[in-house]
């Protein structure tokens, strides 16, 4: 993996993240849904990540079942 590709990774990775943890701050699911859609997830991964998220899982364990997906590789 080259270093480009490697922050590309990183970033998508980071950028989601803190778009899940605002939920926990602030729950609005349109909101999120929309920013997690503008962060470089394809629709079928958002809808994914919300379902995810209304199982009321945490974001290391959202986070950990998107990676296992390859949602950032």
């Amino acid at each position: 993996m080259s270093t480009t590709e490697l922050m590309l990774k990183t970033s998508l990775e980071g950028r989601v993240k803190r778009t899940l943890q605002t939920f926990f701050r602030r729950p609005n699911y349109v909101l999120v849904e929309e920013s997690l859609g503008a962060n470089g997830l394809s629709p079928e991964q958002v809808a994914v990540t919300m379902d995810l998220l209304k199982q009321d899982l945490t974001v290391a364990e959202i986070m950990e079942q998107l990676r296992d997906k390859g949602y950032f590789s």
